[in-house]
């Protein structure tokens, strides 16, 4: 991490009714020598604000339950206000492991890169669960229609830097935001690669998140969403 120092990269976790966890992921990311860590609150309804605050993180509520996108935009729009220089996006169910942020970094740094995301599909194989492998793969063959070729669109963990921060406008509100955000860099000429990384799925971890049915929701908004750009 020769270029990037700790203090300077702000870890964002878009959480709704993450409780159970949100306080072993907060400890790991301190461990790891992280200390501007903002989980954003998508209208939880249990006590994660409470635990957040408890364990020495920021939290970035929102009133409602809007979906991860709307988290994600939230948590850009407070890195943009905030001139923050680099932002990791991260799951707050504990399946990313913090020790590997630095390989996003790395591969940022390698590549000079504006967002590096982390894929679940690169020199190993995935134990993701079937459905999700189907979901990932469908969405997948979305990012191709913005003239994109990634092998994990779906990843939740992501790492972007001051430019990419600055220049993504970001629409969706649930779980299209992560294929919109890989067409939005291709609009704006953003460097976008991709660095294999390990995940660890819990009973917990794949009760959250992508389903089929949600799958055929976002692929409808995808499409609206593409026609009006048009």
């Amino acid at each position: 991490m020769s270029m990037l120092v700790k203090d300077n990269i702000w870890i964002f976790l878009p959480a709704y009714n993450e409780a159970t966890v949100v306080r072993d992921v907060i400890k790991d990311l301190k461990s790891c020598g992280y200390k501007n860590i903002v989980v954003v609150d998508d209208g939880s309804t249990d006590d994660t604000r409470k635990f957040t605050e408890e364990a020495g993180a920021r939290v970035l509520h929102l009133c409602i339950n809007r979906g991860v996108g709307a988290a994600t935009r939230a948590a850009i729009l407070f890195a943009k206000r905030k001139g923050v220089k680099f932002m990791v996006l991260m799951d707050a169910d504990g399946q990313h492991y913090p020790s590997e942020i630095e390989k996003l970094i790395n591969e940022l740094q390698k590549q000079k890169a504006d967002i590096v995301i982390g894929s679940r599909f690169l020199e190993q194989k995935s134990k993701m669960p079937f459905s999700r492998i189907i979901y990932n793969r469908i969405a997948n063959m979305f990012t191709y229609f913005g003239k994109s070729t990634v092998t994990d669109s779906q990843s939740g963990f992501r790492l972007l830097n001051k430019v990419a921060i600055d220049n993504l406008e970001l629409e969706l509100d649930a779980y299209g935001i992560c294929t919109e955000m890989v067409w939005k860099a291709n609009t704006k000429k953003l460097n976008l690669v991709e660095t294999p990384i390990k995940v660890l799925y819990t009973k917990y971890s794949q009760s959250k998140g992508q389903n089929l049915m949600r799958g055929v929701q976002t692929a409808y908004r995808l499409i609206k969403n593409r026609l009006y750009e048009h």
